[in-house]
């Protein structure tokens, strides 16, 4: 790959097109289980909505960390300092399995005491405790996932991530047929058989990054999975530019776990209308978390090239893809409201349907805020000033759980308004990360 002072789209969408279908993996892992369990049960369909929520609030620790690794392999192939690539994902790879155990343990023993207190409906804790059960081991597979995940997008090779893709849908929408309704001779087992679906769904996706590892020969121009043990110097230099990101991954999820639990205090139907809602907007943000993603290395990439003036040309220029890659989304949510929603709910609930409609056309609104906010927000973070990405996360989170609590729980306004503390929020990230990079403050960082 080759930064240019106007990075061609090609180069851009090259990048782009197998993360955001990577993206997707991920997100028709939780909304396989939500489909499902509409068709079931409204209970069901709460209780997948909020522990996958708790999940992914635990996950995206690890997401945090392997992008701040994924950040550090770029600048380092662009640099053409290959063998330390190898070093640095070797290390990620043994700290993101130890790490995944200490989550799974957590989730195990805190989980239940997080749910209980936060989850009013009893029928709703019950069964998101079951969901939880089977969901939690799958973390150990999610984060070794996640590093090989840093390492494709990194040195600019993601074509696995797109393999991976098929392997998890595949195997998590027909798991989820089976072990639901006990189809295929499997038993029958309900909400734990989607969270049991869920996690085998992560080992097949191991084993293609594995077996496309093997076969790219990466051990032998890189240096990949040769050194098992932790090297103190490497792991320090990963964590400086990992763990601002990890906080800041955490507290933007953390904030959207409290957002839901805000909107289940105004009954069970409202949080139903937001967990259908969620799921169409987490389909509809990929292709924007893809380029968000293509951001974070190409910036990191060019920098490590040297040629810093190669940035500001490149992030307009991915500004203006993401912005066109919303327009049919919009359209879609704006002419044919009825159809989006069927495509997640199904025609069985025709009542939540109807009710969710107000909801999507917020959505849409938040949605071309958030193809611009993300992409100057990783442009911070590819800069490698990801402790600055920290603070701007940090205040604009604040803001956003204070207003969605004003609107919620002081006003107790219906779903679609406290809905409007979404684009509300990514209003104010675009305004401070395009401050921010205009200042040129950025320049300089060395990682």
């Amino acid at each position: 790959m080759r930064a240019e002072s106007h990075t061609p789209v090609k180069t851009i969408l090259t990048l782009a097109l197998p993360i955001i279908l990577g993206g997707i993996a991920q997100n028709v892992i939780l909304a396989t289980d939500v489909f499902f369990m509409a068709r079931v049960d409204e209970v069901l369909l709460d209780a997948v909505g909020l522990a996958g929520l708790f999940y992914s609030t635990i996950y995206v620790l690890g997401l945090g960390f392997s992008t701040g690794v994924q950040i550090l392999i770029a600048r380092r192939h662009g640099e053409k300092n290959y063998q330390t690539v190898g070093s640095i994902f070797d290390n990620s790879l043994i700290f993101l399995f130890l790490f995944s155990l200490v989550l799974w343990v957590f989730m195990v023993t805190t989980g239940p005491m997080v749910l209980k207190s936060l989850i009013s409906n009893e029928a709703v804790y019950k069964n998101a405790l079951i969901y939880l059960d089977q969901r939690a081991w799958g973390i150990v597979f999610a984060m070794i996932n996640l590093g090989f995940r840093a390492l494709f997008i990194g040195i600019s090779s993601p074509t696995a991530i797109t393999l991976s893709l098929f392997a998890t849908a595949l195997s998590n929408v027909w798991l989820n047929d089976a072990l639901i309704f006990g189809h295929w001779g499997f038993p029958e087992m309900g909400i734990a058989g989607a969270a049991l679906a869920s996690s085998l769904a992560e080992i097949a996706a191991t084993l293609v990054f594995i077996v496309f590892t093997k076969k790219l020969q990466l051990r032998r121009e890189f240096g990949v999975l040769k050194q098992w043990r932790i090297i103190k110097p490497t792991m320090k230099q990963v964590f400086g530019v990992s763990s601002p990101v990890m906080f800041q991954y955490f507290i933007s999820h953390a904030g959207w776990f409290l957002f839901f639990i805000i909107i289940e205090q105004n009954g069970a139907r409202a949080l139903a209308i937001s967990v259908v809602i969620r799921m169409v907007y987490m389909f509809q943000m990929v292709p924007f978390w893809g380029f968000s993603s293509a951001t974070n290395t190409l910036v990191s990439f060019a920098i490590g090239e040297g040629r810093t003036n190669a940035v500001m040309p490149l992030l307009k220029r991915i500004t203006i893809m993401s912005m066109l890659a919303s327009l049919p989304f919009i359209l879609l949510n704006s002419i044919f409201p009825e159809w989006v929603i069927g495509l997640s709910l199904g025609s069985a609930n025709e009542s939540l349907l109807n009710d969710c409609i107000p909801t999507l056309h917020v959505i849409s609104v938040a949605l071309f805020c958030f193809s611009v906010a993300m992409t100057w927000f990783s442009g911070v973070s590819g800069s490698g000033n990801t402790r600055t990405a920290l603070w701007i996360e940090t205040i604009t989170i604040l803001i956003y759980c204070l207003l969605a609590w004003f609107l919620g729980i002081v006003l107790q306004s219906s779903v679609e308004i406290i809905w409007l503390t979404e684009p509300f929020y990514f209003f104010i990230l675009s305004l401070v990360s395009i401050a921010y990079m205009r200042s040129g403050k950025w320049k300089g960082k060395v990682i």
